[in-house]
């Protein structure tokens, strides 16, 4: 993982507003007004730069004919290839138009046709009564065309017809991207083509292949087999797997036909304990300089620049002599092959003209690049904490502090570090947001964000305000998304941004206080502690990157109560995803599975109308407890369950009196790298047997709303 959590964590709070106040130096914008989303009768993710409806239906008849005007050339060939595989699933038969033949009355024609664009990858799509027209002047542009007529089909009128419209769209930023560390845990090359087919139906571009980590060097090597010998290896860490040539070529035009590049990272020299007890020596001494420049070499000859023109040599996380040297050999090296080299920042200083991947500055201080282009990654990684909250960060992110991308600020890359040791590779997806992550991703990176306000990366804004609309208005459209196009993979997410608490304290302990002390909110139900109250919007919270650092003690001896209501109709039987602290998917730190019949290994407690919530029965009633990071130890070998996490397990039944209900929670916080969390959202089982969020009941911080 790209980070050490501690120091993060106080860089993070370091530019947090204090005490729950709100900045106001910046307004966060959408390029687009709230009233051209919500009039949208389809969801789009990411949403177009100009779209309209023009009121039109085109009926979506048993065969389509596809035509490809002569000047579009070959640059339509991916864009036909999926536009053939898209409307197979609807049982659309496809014709192909013939120059200079009648066009067929009875089949509606699908048009590409080459037309000069204001942004690279930018495309225009038409639906008529009659024909859909596809422009653009290059292939990703046709590709993109393609993949927003997925959506349109994927949305069709109840009598099988699209909606007309008139789609002129092009991205932000250059690059658009998503990162999984292989290096750690190995996944199959069928497991990572399903991932970039989905991304490439969000527009993204780059795929960053975090190749080598600690447990293993995963590419093939001939020059040095050793690599690849599973001796060498760290066992239980797929010391068998390796990524062959052959794999690699495949997988990279698997990507190319989907529009996307594939940046291999060979991370050197951090991340490499794999390399001393194979060879003898560690890899900044001269031998291991010599051992790098022959794998170099041996990866560059085996996949062409053409294929792969960026090299990513990681360099982050590490000290060592003379690292300038290192640095300038290496890149040199890459670049002997036509290729540009790629770097973490923080990391050895680069060379001038390489790309710095930026992992560690807030969107809001700046970022400083040393004149190089940049690539930003920023944002909250997600296999960080806690799965909610990544979609808020994401959604109000500005991109490289920018509007739009240029020549300096190239774009961004969502990353995954699965660090802990991963036994069924399918639990990434339910253990980590990746789905919810990307689309939301697509949305910032594709559209850009006019504006900033950095405390909307902590708090959440209330319901009411313009900010809160916009991000209710696209938690709708990722819920239909999940609802169309991932019903067979793990989603964890649900809509949260419609509800209010009120939260009062902290309230701090003496020494000899137990972390089960309770303060005003718990005793007395009439106390009005206008002080220390505020009203806080969402169903999942991080107080200290709320509060802010100056408001957290030294001690870890604080405790915040929530207040909310729910109302119901009759009495009844609700569920709510809901839960404390969870533990990074990078080093395991957390208090760890709470004792039977308890939510909080810390302390913290549910009250439902002044009664204590029961917890379940766990299958490991507190177990993994780990109050300091467990980076290469025994602790981080061993799988994480979906007990662990509040979304992967089952939600919590509450039951609700007729009229309006009472919920107090106690939120202590017990140890001083806790992660001081508490999520609850009100869930309901759909009709395909998912939770979905409940829509009839919510969180209000009053019970003079409904």
């Amino acid at each position: 993982m790209k980070f050490r959590t501690g120091l993060l964590f106080l860089l993070i709070l370091a530019v947090r507003p204090v005490a729950g106040q709100q900045d106001i130096t910046g307004q966060w914008q959408s390029p687009h007004s709230i009233t051209v989303l919500k009039a949208a009768p389809v969801a789009l993710i990411p949403f177009p730069r100009e779209v309209t409806w023009t009121g039109q239906l085109l009926s979506v008849q048993k065969t389509m004919i596809i035509e490809v005007q002569d000047a579009v050339g070959g640059l339509a060939d991916n864009a036909v290839r999926s536009l053939k595989a898209l409307l197979q699933t609807y049982q659309v038969q496809t014709g192909t138009y013939i120059a200079g033949a009648p066009k067929k009355e009875t089949a509606a024609h699908i048009r590409f046709l080459k037309k000069a664009q204001p942004v690279k990858e930018g495309y225009q799509l038409q639906v008529t009564a009659s024909e859909i027209l596809i422009y653009a002047n290059d292939a990703s542009g046709f590709y993109y065309g393609v993949q927003t007529l997925r959506q349109l089909l994927a949305q069709k009128t109840e009598k099988n017809a699209l909606y007309g419209c008139i789609i002129a769209d092009g991205p932000a930023f250059e690059w658009r991207g998503f990162m999984h560390d292989n290096g750690r845990n190995f996944q199959s090359i069928d497991l990572l083509k399903a991932q970039l087919e989905k991304m490439s139906w969000y527009k993204f571009n780059t795929f960053h292949w975090h190749l080598t980590d600690n447990p293993a060097w995963r590419p093939q090597s001939k020059v040095y087999p050793q690599l690849n010998d599973p001796a060498n290896r760290k066992a239980g860490r797929d010391p068998d797997s390796t990524y062959s040539f052959d794999a690699i070529r495949d997988l990279i035009a698997f990507a190319r036909e989907r529009s996307i590049r594939v940046i291999p990272e060979l991370d050197m020299p951090g991340h490499s304990r794999y390399f001393e007890p194979t060879f003898g020596f560690k890899m900044e001494q001269e031998q291991g300089i010599a051992v790098l420049e022959k794998l170099i070499d041996e990866f560059c000859e085996q996949i062409p620049a053409a294929d792969c023109p960026v090299i990513h040599i990681g360099s982050d996380e590490v000290r060592i002599p003379a690292p300038q040297a290192f640095i300038r050999r290496i890149t040199d090296r890459v670049k002997r092959h036509g290729r540009q080299v790629m770097v973490w920042n923080p990391g050895l200083p680069p060379e001038p003209g390489t790309i710095e991947q930026h992992w560690r500055d807030d969107g809001s201080a700046g970022i400083k690049n040393n004149g190089n282009p940049v690539v930003d990654s920023y944002g909250g990684y997600l296999n960080y904490y806690d799965a909610y909250s990544t979609i808020q960060q994401y959604f109000f992110q500005q991109i490289c502090n920018r509007p739009a991308g240029d020549a300096k600020a190239l774009g961004g890359i969502a990353c995954c570090w699965p660090d802990v040791r991963v036994d069924d590779k399918s639990r990434i997806f339910l253990h980590n947001p990746v789905w919810p992550g990307i689309i939301t991703y697509a949305e910032a990176v594709w559209c850009g964000r006019p504006a900033y306000n950095r405390s909307y990366m902590a708090w959440l804004p209330l319901p009411g305000t313009p900010a809160g609309r916009y991000f209710q208005e696209f938690e709708h459209r990722m819920a239909r998304h999940r609802s169309l196009f991932f019903e067979q993979e793990p989603f964890p997410y649900h809509a949260l941004g419609d509800m209010e608490w009120k939260m009062t304290g902290p309230f701090y302990r003496s020494r000899e206080d137990v972390v089960y002390r309770a303060f005003a909110p718990e005793l007395n139900t009439h106390v009005n502690d206008t002080a220390r109250t505020r009203i806080v919007a969402g169903g999942i919270f991080r107080f200290a990157d709320m509060l802010g650092e100056k408001a957290l003690s030294s001690l870890a001896n604080e405790t915040l109560y929530l207040t909310g209501y729910m109302y119901a109709q009759t009495n009844r039987t609700v569920y709510a995803v809901t839960g404390f602290e969870t533990a990074a998917r990078s080093n395991r730190r957390s208090g760890g599975i709470p004792q039977n019949g308890k939510w909080d290994a810390n302390g913290g407690a549910i009250y439902i109308n002044d009664t204590e919530l029961a917890g379940p029965v766990w299958n490991n009633p507190g177990g993994n407890r780990y109050l300091k990071a467990t980076w290469e130890t025994p602790a981080n070998e061993i799988p994480f369950t979906d007990e662990e996490f509040y979304w992967s397990r089952p939600p919590a039944p509450i039951r609700l009196q007729k009229g309006w209900n009472k919920i107090v929670v106690r939120i202590p916080r017990a140890y001083s790298e806790q992660n001081w969390n508490f999520a609850f959202v009100p869930v309901i089982k759909g009709p395909n047997g998912k939770w979905e969020r409940d829509q009839t009941v919510r969180v209000c911080a009053a019970i003079n709303k409904k």
